[in-house]
């Protein structure tokens, strides 16, 4: 787990219902990518191995790339992975915003931490299509 203050922690928890509404933008776009084989499985997995890159790294770099590699081996739509990125790398506005209110020395870990989050709403959103359409 990330070391944050409490504070930048009861913010990033303020702004959860916000980083929640990103998850779903992102799944969405997801869906309309994949082809009817790929909706079965729904590439569920492909988004929890990015998530477990994204807590297990201190690199946004590292897990930018993943992402990439996943695309390029045809694992995600490239496109699809470019506009991930794209999301992910936009949370480094809040990070840099929740940072300069407290003083805080580590944006790379509250940017990684809002990215975790992210994801793992993601992984929780894209199920729930997978599983909502089998029925």
């Amino acid at each position: 787990m990330r070391t944050l203050s409490p504070e930048i922690r009861q913010d990033i928890a303020a702004m959860e219902d916000e980083l929640v509404e990103k998850a779903r933008e992102v799944t969405n776009e997801l869906w309309k990518v994949l082809n009817e084989k790929q909706r079965k499985d729904g590439k569920v997995r492909q988004l929890r191995n990015i998530l477990e890159v994204a807590e297990s790294t201190d690199s946004w770099k590292a897990l930018a790339l993943f992402i990439q590699y996943q695309a390029a081996r045809g694992e995600l739509d490239i496109g699809w992975a470019e506009k991930l990125i794209e999301v992910l790398e936009d949370l480094k506005g809040k990070a840099h915003s929740l940072t300069k209110k407290y003083s805080e020395k580590d944006e790379k870990n509250v940017h990684l931490e809002l990215v975790t989050r992210v994801l793992g709403h993601a992984v929780r959103w894209h199920l729930w299509d997978v599983k909502k359409r089998e029925e």
